[in-house]
């Protein structure tokens, strides 16, 4: 969707020694790991410098006259208009407004990313903060994990010897820093190899800190995707390759594995032996148990209700009403947008699926960036296999609200308009005498 239409290519705006909206796009993504303590409504420190940048972006692009491109557009509006529809219908209390306004922000900021298209410095902003931050943030966890330092490594007793680190919860800590993982292998940074190879060695120790199994997992699908990906640097059709292949894994375990493979051999093994293995492989029986119950009374809900749903963020609160014997949140985007945005919202998920998948598609494809955001992604292709990993991650807990998916989002949306840019452009030079 695009409130301006461009007319012909725009000519690249000068660079200057200081950018602001660079800056605030830096600053913004250095602070997602940030995410405790948290302020109201949930709010973080980098919530504070993502609207700054949103509105500085939003005045520039207005100052310099440039289309506005809303990606992911149709499948945000029917959330928040299936999220309105139910909370109105269902009488929710004005608190879940909130939940819709974080939509809106956060579409707001893939569109801050997305005007990289035209200023790269925003691209290699959001780049550069990210493939910095992660092995740096890793560094001072792992060693805080290490010396115990629980205050800042997370670790509570409500998560036995799992780190949280400063997400507040350990699977979001986890998925953060596998996401991280694509992030750099992606742009090439550090650029000095072995500097890049011992971040992806803190990195995906700090994984290991979280005892995350969701996190285990997507990190295999994840790097199934890139190595399909990255045979013969393939075409659109091989990313599509990639994302199916991955899928069925995710299906295979989660439909076939789980169900029928017995883990208790497994799990009193490590019962009594490393603590952390207790608290990661060790849960994974009652882990399945809870998500089994939650997504069973999460159907039976819906079928006992009617098709507008119950209201954003207000699963556990209709299941304590309901007297359900597990009252918990959904911990899963498919289920909880089912019930809680009704039928609306469930098709607008499906389109934000659809629109991903294409782009993902587009970026997979032959055609080489610009050379501008060429030299701050340098293997765009590998941003590709973080779609299975979402789209896995979406089935264990929420990550729509999730601000690192939304900044990958607007990074893809930026790099993707950029190639429909230059396409456009040399159609234009073959055509003109």
């Amino acid at each position: 969707m695009t409130l301006t239409e461009p007319v012909g290519v725009h000519a690249p705006v000068s660079r200057r020694r200081t950018d602001p909206l660079a800056i605030a796009v830096g600053t913004t993504v250095v602070l997602l790991p940030f995410l405790t303590p948290a302020g109201p409504g949930n709010s973080a420190l980098g919530d504070v410098s993502m609207v700054c940048a949103v509105i500085m972006a939003f005045l520039w692009a207005a100052r310099e006259r440039l289309p506005i491109h809303v990606p992911y557009a149709p499948g945000v509006a029917l959330l928040v208009i299936g999220g309105a529809t139910a909370a109105i219908l269902a009488r929710a209390p004005s608190s879940v407004a909130l939940v819709l306004v974080e939509d809106l922000v956060l579409l707001s900021w893939a569109c801050t990313l997305t005007l990289g298209r035209h200023r790269a410095a925003l691209v290699r902003a959001a780049t550069v903060a990210w493939c910095r931050m992660a092995p740096l943030y890793c560094v001072v966890m792992v060693i805080a994990y290490l010396t115990g330092i629980n205050a800042v490594s997370g670790v509570s007793g409500k998560d036995g010897v799992r780190a949280s680190y400063t997400f507040g919860d350990p699977n979001l800590a986890g998925n953060y820093l596998v996401v991280s993982l694509f992030m750099m292998a992606a742009c090439r940074r550090p650029r000095t190899p072995w500097m890049r190879h011992a971040g992806y060695l803190v990195v995906l120790t700090a994984v290991l800190f979280t005892g995350s199994n969701g996190a285990m997992l997507t990190l295999v699908l994840g790097s199934v995707a890139c190595w399909v990906l990255s045979r013969g640097r393939l075409g659109a059709a091989k990313g599509v390759s990639a994302l199916v292949v991955s899928a069925l894994i995710a299906i295979t375990f989660a439909v076939w594995v789980i169900p029928n493979v017995s883990l208790d051999g497994v799990r009193e093994a490590t019962a009594g032996s490393i603590p952390l293995l207790r608290d990661s492989v060790g849960r994974s029986g009652s882990s399945t148990a809870e998500r089994s119950s939650i997504v069973s009374e999460g159907f039976a809900l819906f079928l006992d209700g009617d098709t507008t749903g119950y209201g954003p963020a207000r699963t556990k609160a209709t299941l304590q009403n309901d007297q359900a014997p597990y009252d918990k949140e959904a911990h899963n985007d498919y289920l909880a947008t089912l019930l809680e945005r009704g039928v609306i919202g469930s098709v607008g998920l499906v389109l934000l699926i659809v629109a991903i998948a294409l782009r993902c598609m587009a970026l997979a494809g032959p055609l080489p960036l610009p050379p501008e955001l060429a030299s701050s992604v340098p293997r765009p292709w590998l941003l590709v296999a973080i779609a299975p990993v979402m789209a896995t991650a979406a089935a264990f807990y929420e990550v729509l609200h999730f601000r690192h998916l939304w900044t990958w989002l607007g990074i893809v949306a930026a790099l993707v308009l950029a190639l429909q840019d230059a396409r456009r452009a040399q159609r234009e030079r073959e055509t003109t005498p």
